[in-house]
Formats: structure tokens, C-alpha cells, sequence
């Protein structure tokens, strides 16, 4: 039997920086997994720097001047967003495969391993403020947070059973817990909208929440005619966050490795309800959080060992607008640079060698505008963090990298630790 779980931070060294105004504090960027930043990417992008870490499965996340990442055997690390070198590292209770994406609010990082724990650190220092042991079905959900708030749901582990999703206050005391019978949130992160938290499941059903004490508010199955007349009997699983927008919740769901649709269904903030509005689209197998902006609908497809692609969609009537194929399934979520006259879409292939990709969207199709491939033969499975003109992504050998544009290079260049 498992022991308790143990939480041992490690301070190894600090770095004095200033504060930088734009930052990407949890997946997705914001509390509606927008995916969304004004910020720009690199036209050519160049390796600034990158550090030797332990497999990475997550994206990271960018606040205040540093890079945090949650490592696979449960390290979590804070690094220079500026050069790579290293602030900080803390070592949680893991095993070897983290897919739960840290949350930065007010000088904090909450962080959720795949044994069960939840903590939070100072960012600055590293130092642990609080640890719970929580649940042995692991945690594979990005953290949501909202104003300190945290939102997260139980994993995959041990099969089918009652399982929860957690609220706790930004000093580790639970708030409320919503426990429903189901195979796990696994990807399945939380959206809010208004004062309504929305999340789906294994099940392919979505959930509304009040934020305020965890009553259930909704629930709609995917494949469930009587409530939406756009469901599918074949809707399959849910295995990716929400993204909550102007009263619409835009989701994807996979069936099988071939088939798998898009979803835009219509949400009253007023009660928290599922409304019979919106649309569903046969894109394909989709773990993809989309990503919505100016009237389109942009989200990877196709699983692992398949070919894949990144699609667009008009989000009035979810027709596909056009798809841009690969030869490997896009697993990630793609982030949407709005700082050009056209968005910019990074995202990145889920395989071994796989690659990260940045497209243009040129109206009726798109440009490929650059495509890297890490020197390392890692396998990629998430997506990437923008700031500042810079792209940051790990891959499965642990090799963080930090991308940007040769000419701001800094001259002491980055450390590979």
C-alpha cells in the first residue's frame, strides 16, 4: 500500500528580475482557456535557450518574469523566462506522468501530481505553503484558478466510480467537492463562465457548478436528443477543457481514433443551464481545447499513431472553413497570436519527433508560416506557452526550450542545466 504522501521542497538558488506585464498564469492562458494572446510569436524562430529537466507533458506556464513546468516525476521547476537559469526547483510525491498544468496566482503556484497531491509554493522562493494528499485516482486535469480559487478534478484511476471535482480556497482549505459516478476527468479542465464553473467527462457530459458552493446547476449528455437537437449517439468521450466565451461553452469529443466531433452549445450565465442552441461538427478524434477567435474555431485533431490536422471552423455555423493535415494527430491545444493583421495558430504534433507548428490564417486557407523541430527525439504530447515574443514547450526527454526571434538573443545566451 502507497505511503501518505510527502511534499519536500529543495530552494537552490535565486535570480532577481523585474516583473514583466505579460505573463500566460494557467493552461490556456485565463480561466475560460481562451487561448487567446495579444502578444506576438517568432517569424523565425531560433533556440534562446533550453534546460535539461525530466519529461514534460505539460505545457508551461509564464508569470512574472519565470517559466514553471511540472516535471514527470513530480518536480516542479522555476526558471528565468529571460535566460533558462534556474531559480528554483521543488520536489512533489510523483510517478512519471504529469499531465496536470500548474496554476500562478498572487505570488503562488498550485500544482497537482498523479499521486494525488495538491500544493502550493511560494514563487519566488519555492517554499511550500500547504500540501494535500487527496484521492489515489490520480490528477490529469490543468488547474483552473480564479482569483485564487482552485478547480480540479479527479483522474482516470481505478475505473469507473464516485469520483470528484474539487474547489479549494488559495490557502488549501476545500470549499466543496461535486461527486458524480464516472471513468474520470481525465484532460477535462474546468471554464468558467460567469458565476458558473463548466467541465465534461469521460461519459461525454458537461456539468455546470455554482462557483460559490458546488451545486449542480446542469448537466447535458453529448448524445442526449431530448435536450439538443445537434447530439450525436456516437459522441464519445470528452478529454479536454471547456472554453467558455460569450455565453457559448465550445468543446470536442472522441469517439474512437477516427471519429470525433466539435461542439458549440449555448449557455445561460443567468442560471447556469445548457440551452438548445449551437451545433455539432464531425472534425474527427479531438483532445483539443479550442480556440475561438474572430468568428472561427481553431482545434487539433486526430490521435496518437494516426494522422492529424488543425482545423478551422466557422463558429456560426460549424462548417469546416479549412483543414491544415499532418502527418501526426494534434493532441495539444492551439494558442491564437492576435498581434499580427492575421491570427498566428502554434500548436504541436503528438509523436516521437514531433514538431511544433505556426500557421497564418489567410482566410480560405492557411500559411505555414514556420515549422521547428526539436533537436531532441522526444515525444510531444502538449502544447506550448506564449509571451513576449517567445514560445516555451518540453518535451518527453525533458528538454524545455524557449524560442524566439535570433535578434533578441541575449548575449549570455541561455544554460542547459
Amino acid at each position: 500500500m502507497r505511503k501518505h504522501a510527502i511534499c519536500l521542497t529543495i530552494l537552490i538558488s535565486s535570480l532577481l528580475v523585474s516583473v514583466e506585464a505579460s505573463g500566460w498564469p494557467q493552461f490556456q492562458g485565463d480561466a475560460m482557456n481562451s487561448g487567446l494572446t495579444g502578444d506576438e510569436v517568432p517569424n523565425n524562430p531560433q533556440i534562446i535557450w533550453s534546460a535539461d529537466l525530466v519529461r514534460v507533458d505539460v505545457p508551461p506556464i509564464v508569470a512574472d518574469g519565470f517559466v514553471y513546468v511540472l516535471a514527470g516525476n513530480g518536480t516542479l521547476w522555476s526558471l528565468s523566462k529571460r535566460t533558462g537559469y534556474l531559480r528554483w526547483k521543488a520536489q512533489m510525491d510523483g510517478w512519471v506522468f504529469q499531465t496536470s498544468t500548474p496554476a500562478f496566482w498572487d505570488g503562488r503556484i498550485f500544482a497537482a501530481t498523479d499521486s494525488g497531491d495538491l500544493a502550493a509554493f511560494d514563487a519566488d522562493t519555492g517554499q511550500l505553503l500547504w500540501c494535500r494528499h487527496l484521492t489515489e485516482s490520480r490528477f490529469e486535469v490543468p488547474i483552473t484558478s480564479l482569483e485564487g480559487q482552485i478547480f480540479l478534478g479527479e483522474g482516470s484511476g481505478r475505473g469507473k466510480k464516485m469520483k470528484r471535482y474539487f474547489s479549494f480556497d488559495p490557502d488549501g482549505t476545500e470549499v466543496w467537492n461535486q461527486t458524480s459516478e464516472t471513468g474520470g476527468f481525465q484532460w477535462c479542465g474546468a471554464c468558467v463562465s460567469g458565476d458558473y464553473l463548466v467541465y465534461g467527462d469521460h461519459e461525454g457530459v458537461l456539468r455546470s457548478v455554482r462557483i460559490a458552493d458546488g451545486a449542480l446547476t446542469d448537466e447535458l449528455a453529448l448524445s442526449d436528443g431530448s435536450r439538443i437537437d445537434f447530439a450525436r449517439e456516437d459522441a464519445g468521450r470528452i478529454r479536454n477543457s471547456a472554453n467558455c466565451r460569450d455565453g457559448w461553452i465550445r468543446i470536442a469529443s472522441e469517439f474512437s481514433a477516427e471519429l470525433g466531433y466539435a461542439w458549440k452549445i449555448g449557455f445561460n450565465d443567468a442560471d447556469g443551464t445548457f440551452e438548445n442552441r449551437g451545433w455539432s461538427s464531425p472534425v474527427g478524434f479531438s483532445t483539443s481545447t479550442p480556440a475561438v477567435y474572430d468568428g472561427r474555431v481553431y482545434l487539433g485533431v486526430g490521435e496518437h499513431g494516426h494522422p492529424g490536422a488543425l482545423a478551422c471552423i466557422d463558429d456560426s455555423t460549424g462548417d469546416l472553413i479549412w483543414s491544415f493535415p499532418l502527418d501526426a494527430g494534434v493532441k495539444s491545444s492551439p494558442v491564437v497570436s492576435t498581434s499580427e493583421d492575421r491570427p498566428r495558430i502554434i500548436f504541436a504534433t503528438a509523436r516521437v519527433n514531433g514538431s511544433i507548428y505556426c500557421l497564418e490564417d489567410a482566410g480560405e486557407y492557411p500559411n505555414l508560416v514556420w515549422r521547428f523541430d526539436p533537436p531532441d527525439d522526444g515525444y510531444l504530447l502538449a502544447g506550448v506557452a506564449v509571451s513576449e515574443g517567445a514560445v516555451y514547450f518540453g518535451t518527453e526527454k525533458g528538454i524545455l526550450y524557449c524560442l524566439s526571434d535570433a535578434e533578441k538573443k541575449l548575449q549570455k545566451g541561455g544554460l542547459n542545466l
